[in-house]
């Protein structure tokens, strides 16, 4: 694995919540079909996995979301690239945490394991 992309899509013209709620949503389902490892956390949601398919994901959460209805599109991205090199995970930066996520109730229904395993 050499490429992690924390991706934050904002549908900025979405009538209300439960709009940008649908349209991130059909974000998060079309990266929960690539081949790669998924964090989806309340801000962004973070792929880990081959260079090229992370970032042509990251062109894709855009055009998914162009599609899903909003005509103007704010992404965020946080690319991080090592290609002679083992990334550090998002299991080894938040893993430690889940304990803690669990006791405060944000977590309720959310863990590491869901979707692909983010082992280190």
């Amino acid at each position: 694995m050499e490429c992690a992309v924390a991706v934050q899509v904002l549908p900025m013209d979405a009538a209300d919540d439960d709009e940008v709620c649908r349209i991130v949503d059909e974000v998060i389902d079309y990266l929960m079909s690539l081949p790669v490892k998924l964090f989806v956390g309340p801000f962004e949601t973070t792929i880990e996995g081959d260079y090229d398919t992370c970032l042509d994901a990251l062109k894709q959460c855009q055009l998914i979301a162009a599609a899903a209805g909003s005509d103007k599109v704010m992404t965020y991205a946080k690319i991080d690239y090592r290609p002679s090199g083992d990334l550090l995970t998002t299991r080894r930066k938040v893993g430690k945490y889940s304990q803690a996520n669990q006791q405060s109730g944000l977590s309720d229904g959310c863990t590491l394991d869901a979707g692909a395993d983010l082992a280190a």
